[in-house]
């Protein structure tokens, strides 16, 4: 990355002579593990606030790393299971909305988790609010399963089983100055309230914590300003709101951004988990390995457009021929029917 870049440029001469320069990093900035061989002559590791231990970096291996970061060994880093694909959920026929979301066609499947993959500025994004409602679209259409649906705005999308979980979690997913349990609560209104549009409290504590429960969110109570919760489990909560209701089609945009390595791996089991049970999933992300890993199949979109899509299990599923496609736009696409 260009801060990797950076910071090696700047740390490779004269600091080097000086003693020692510690560096930190955040959970939103930290960068991928195997850059830090580039910078890094020692590690030490903590979790949950205790030192765990350290050592020279180049003496550990990013397996051992990472098992000590998360407490368990990890045996897969991108843990997919294996699951029949079933009928066409969710089809997009000729969808345009401003310069970024130019002719897009696209189909999911059940127990199907597909990833779009582009540069920055590719309209992936972009893509997945028009489809949510939340920008306008200048032309398309929607089908779930066959029927058509009008989506206007997000509610009409929730109201046809297709949720998203945004790339801005903390400005787009969740109200940050609210508790977690009116997170969960406010999409959820028609679970929890009575005929009279009377919040019911007991229905209201069993929705909070059985999402509690099943994402293991980390947090004393659920009356805690969500905004101070850790990334992951900010995530878990904006994830848990929509899982509430049973939707059918779920939209993950930057779902690990910012978050930690043990978290991660939570995420990518629910992705697994939901797909097993028949959810369709869209995923983006930044990071081509985790796309790649996590995907059974992959859209690629370049300048606005989808140019080409590649399956597991074909010669073109790897980063090299992904890569050239999202830079070039070569290639070009059919709507996964096949």
């Amino acid at each position: 990355s260009r801060m990797m870049e950076a910071l090696s440029r700047q740390l490779d001469f004269p600091y080097r002579r000086c003693g020692a320069l510690v560096l930190c990093f955040n959970e939103t900035d930290i960068p991928r593990l195997e850059e830090l061989k580039a910078i890094v002559d020692r590690v030490t590791i903590m979790r949950d606030g205790q030192y765990i231990t350290d050592g020279n970096f180049a003496d550990m291996t990013m397996e051992q790393i990472i098992a000590n970061m998360v407490g368990r060994e990890i045996k897969e880093q991108f843990p997919r299971v294996s699951c029949p694909k079933g009928k066409k959920i969710f089809e997009v026929r000729n969808l345009n909305a401003g310069r970024l979301v130019r002719d897009i066609n696209f189909s999911l499947y059940e127990g199907e988790i597909v990833g779009f993959a582009g540069l920055m500025g590719a309209g992936r994004t972009e893509t997945t609010r028009a489809i949510f409602g939340v920008d306008p679209k200048d032309s398309g259409e929607f089908y779930v399963d066959g029927k058509k649906i009008e989506v206007n705005c997000p509610m009409d999308a929730i109201r046809n089983g297709v949720v998203l979980a945004p790339e801005d979690r903390k400005k787009d997913g969740l109200c940050t100055k609210l508790s977690i349990r009116q997170n969960l609560a406010l999409p959820n209104l028609d679970l929890v309230c009575n005929k009279m549009g009377v919040i019911n409290s007991g229905k209201e504590d069993a929705l909070c914590e059985k999402a509690v429960k099943d994402l293991q969110i980390k947090t004393p109570n659920v009356e805690i300003d969500s905004g101070n919760l850790s990334g992951g489990n900010q995530q878990k909560v904006v994830l848990a709101k929509w899982l509430s209701f049973d939707p059918d089609i779920l939209i993950f945009d930057e779902p690990t951004r910012g978050i930690d390595v043990a978290a991660k791996m939570e995420i990518y089991g629910l992705m697994d988990k939901l797909a097993v049970q028949g959810k369709a999933i869209i995923m983006i992300s930044s990071e081509l390995p985790e796309v790649i890993g996590m995907s059974d199949r992959i859209y690629i979109m370049h300048e606005g457009k989808i140019v080409d899509e590649v399956k597991r299990g074909t010669e073109e599923f790897n980063s090299e021929a992904i890569g050239a496609r999202m830079m070039l736009g070569a290639g070009g696409a059919d709507d996964g029917e096949s």
